[in-house]
């Protein structure tokens, strides 16, 4: 839903102003932690876990609400 883009800008896709709000903040949370990790390993996750711990059930909210 969200892509790093090379002036530091983030760019979302439209279809997440239709999404729940709390699955909104998992998307801008999840980009923004990409700041510090910008890949998916560990200390990526044990970022994202230390500021949103329920990311995962957001996660999975925002899942459904695209498919």
């Amino acid at each position: 839903m969200g892509v790093h883009v090379p002036a530091g800008h983030l760019l979302l896709n439209r279809r997440l102003a239709k999404a729940p709000v709390d699955a909104i903040d998992h998307v801008i949370t999840h980009e923004f932690c990409h700041v510090a990790e910008p890949h998916h390993g560990a200390a990526f996750f044990e970022l994202l876990d230390k500021v949103m711990p329920d990311w995962g059930r957001r996660k999975q909210k925002l899942e459904r609400a695209m498919a």
